[in-house]
């Protein structure tokens, strides 16, 4: 029984995990050290933990094992794979038993880059994008800086390099303000906006309609489907919304497959009606051509409005949309459903 627990606790580590014999000799290791050196458990179990390590490294194993035996101990070396792929390490080793019966229990942490998914390559493509914008603001003050007004040939030159400065400023604005796959708000800048709107509504004793909405099933899309097409559903989805929209209503995309409008102006009634027009509309939408021919999309709506007689929140009135849409979720999606 305990061996089987062992056995249990050994596979579910996250991290790499051998253990030797005081010699070094492997004598188990779990699943992602099968991974990480791309050996079978038989190879491994025929190696000693020094046929591990990458060419000119150094490991006392009589040393670590006897240094561990009061507290674990950590130490830093590279290793080699199978294929030569040589890796940084972290192992941390605590050992027990003595003579024959001593083994040495190695964690060991692979610190080499993880392969990154397509969606953190478009993110890290996005910071790069950002970065060169505010390299072209940067560039563009240090011209203003350097040149007073005098020492302009003619008035065409500061107004060109005005224009450039604005013209940056303005990308490095959109960058930071959108949704690197959909191109709509980004949730922190919709909130923003939001928290605006809220206030002049305060003020002028306005309307304002909030509608979240869900793409239905959308997983068995990306698993059916793939990714890809995935991504090609949600950018299909989010241009809809936006072009479904007054020029002074804006869309965000709250997380995942979940979008947000802000209707300014726009009472209960009118929001319920605009959701279930949505709701209506996106039963025929026409996805992209690499989508697959007979590929259609339904989406769940939660309806709130603001409450004039209550002290109404950003966090307040998305929490009311968002009970809302839970309630169409549960009742059969692809419905609308108005919060209390």
């Amino acid at each position: 029984m305990y061996q089987l627990f062992f056995q249990h606790l050994l596979q579910q580590n996250k991290d790499i995990v051998l253990i030797t014999r005081s010699d070094g000799r492997i004598t188990d290791a779990n699943e992602n050290a099968i991974k990480a050196y791309g050996y079978s458990i038989e190879e491994l179990k025929k190696k000693n933990i020094l046929d591990l390590l990458a060419p000119d490294m150094i490991l006392d194993v009589a040393d670590l094992t006897a240094k561990s035996r009061e507290k674990p101990t950590e130490i830093e070396t590279l290793q080699q794979n199978k294929n030569g792929d040589i890796f940084p390490v972290e192992i941390v080793s605590r050992s027990a038993g003595s003579g024959s019966k001593a083994r040495l229990l190695c964690m060991i942490r692979d610190y080499a880059e993880p392969e990154l998914t397509e969606n953190d390559k478009k993110q890290n493509l996005r910071y790069k994008e950002l970065k060169i914008a505010y390299e072209e603001i940067k560039a563009a003050y240090e011209e203003l800086a350097k040149t007073t007004y005098e020492s302009f040939n003619d008035y065409s030159s500061l107004l060109l390099s005005k224009r450039r400065e604005e013209q940056a400023r303005k990308r490095a604005e959109l960058l930071s303000n959108t949704d690197y796959l959909t191109g709509v708000l980004n949730r922190r800048a919709f909130e923003k906006q939001l928290d605006a709107e809220i206030n002049r509504a305060g003020r002028e004793n306005l309307s304002l309609g909030v509608i979240l909405t869900d793409i239905d099933f959308f997983k068995t899309i990306n698993d059916t489907h793939g990714h890809p097409v995935g991504d090609e559903v949600l950018k299909n989805f989010a241009d809809f919304l936006s072009q479904q929209c007054r020029s002074y209503d804006f869309v965000g995309r709250f997380g995942g497959e979940e979008f947000i409008l802000c209707l300014p102006g726009v009472a209960e009634k009118q929001a319920v009606m605009i959701a279930r027009r949505l709701c209506l509309r996106v039963r025929e939408l026409q996805l992209g051509v690499t989508s697959p021919d007979n590929l259609k999309i339904t989406a769940s709506f939660g309806v709130a409005v603001l409450k004039k007689d209550e002290r109404e929140t950003i966090d307040s009135i998305i929490k009311r949309a968002d009970e809302a849409l839970y309630l169409a979720k549960t009742e059969g999606r692809n419905c609308v459903r108005l919060a209390s």
